[in-house]
């Protein structure tokens, strides 16, 4: 383990910290949090957010995989580590050092976490657990009461040479530079992103991901990084719409799964299937043999996730299949 990230993990559990969200399978048998340290992070703070997951010790657990950014944090550095075993129950946890783009406030989208029950008879069956969309304050060193004039004296007798004192000229100058800072800050400032809401569908949120994704412009200055979270979005779209574990798999064992696995039901139309095959593919090329798309090619993998988007929306199905 890197020994720097070490330092803020270990860091992290002696300062202090907030829950963010919670959630609990129905059965009681896995527990997920997502912490937040410190527990009022500032634009200068190091951020670290811990994924803590409690499962019974009869169980295997996945932790989610994560790209470079989440939501609009940038992730400098994860370590994954087993934060406390007893005789039946495990805890894991992922912390993530997180940069912010900016102040305010910023979504933690869903994840999602699968499990399988390792005693024999149930083997075979997975499971997931959801954490809900939650959103993270970012707050600024200025502050509008860092900025305010009420404690500033009236006196005509300050702007006499003869009687200020060096105190009164300091206090005037910072309170001076604080204001043109907190306005300088106001007026780079960026409009809030509009959050999703609970109630919003896989697709509505996929796509507002990917509109974030375009506004950040990351395809200008690191075009690899770019098209790992473009799959990584068609990827959650899919596995939120069919609970297949996309994320861990590469694009012919994903491409083999999603036929063989849901074979007999109609999921994925093999013309869809092969548009699917063309984008994953394309973004492999990006990913993993350097090749460097021109703007247009850039774009035409854009529009190729969000028709992907578009037209994939099947249905729930029983997990009985009606003979």
């Amino acid at each position: 383990m890197n020994l720097l990230l070490t330092i803020l993990v270990i860091g992290a559990l002696v300062s202090e910290s907030r829950q963010l969200v919670e959630a609990e399978s129905a059965d009681g048998r896995v527990r997920a949090v997502w912490n937040v340290s410190p527990a009022e992070p500032q634009l200068s703070d190091t951020i670290l957010l811990t994924l803590e997951v409690e499962a019974d010790s009869t169980l295997h657990v996945e932790m989610p995989v994560f790209g470079s950014m989440l939501g609009e944090l940038e992730i400098a550095r994860k370590t994954e580590r087993t934060a406390g075993i007893t005789a039946d129950r495990e805890t894991k946890q992922l912390v993530l050092q997180v940069i912010p783009q900016r102040n305010g406030i910023t979504p933690i989208w869903q994840t999602t976490i699968h499990y399988s029950d390792q005693r024999e008879e149930l083997r075979e069956k997975s499971y997931s657990l959801t954490l809900p969309t939650t959103e993270l304050e970012i707050k600024s060193m200025v502050t509008p009461e860092s900025a305010s004039l009420d404690n500033i004296s009236s006196s005509p007798d300050i702007f006499e040479f003869r009687s200020i004192n060096l105190l009164w000229i300091i206090l005037i100058i910072t309170v001076i530079a604080f204001i043109s800072l907190f306005f300088l800050l106001r007026s780079f400032r960026k409009p809030s992103a509009v959050l999703s809401e609970p109630s919003l569908t896989p697709q509505e949120i996929a796509l507002q991901r990917l509109a974030l994704l375009l506004e950040n412009r990351l395809h200008e200055t690191d075009v690899k990084n770019f098209f790992i979270e473009l799959t990584g979005i068609v990827r959650w779209y899919i596995e939120q719409q069919t609970n297949l574990r996309a994320p861990e798999l590469t694009t012919e064992e994903f491409l083999h799964e999603i036929t063989q696995q849901w074979k007999h039901r109609s999921v994925l139309p093999s013309e869809l299937r092969d548009r699917l095959r063309l984008f994953l593919e394309s973004a492999d090329m990006v990913k993993f043999a350097r090749f460097q798309p021109s703007p247009d090619e850039i774009m035409l993998g854009v529009h190729r996730a969000e028709e992907f988007i578009f037209q994939f929306a099947p249905k729930i199905i029983d997990q009985e299949i009606q003979s």
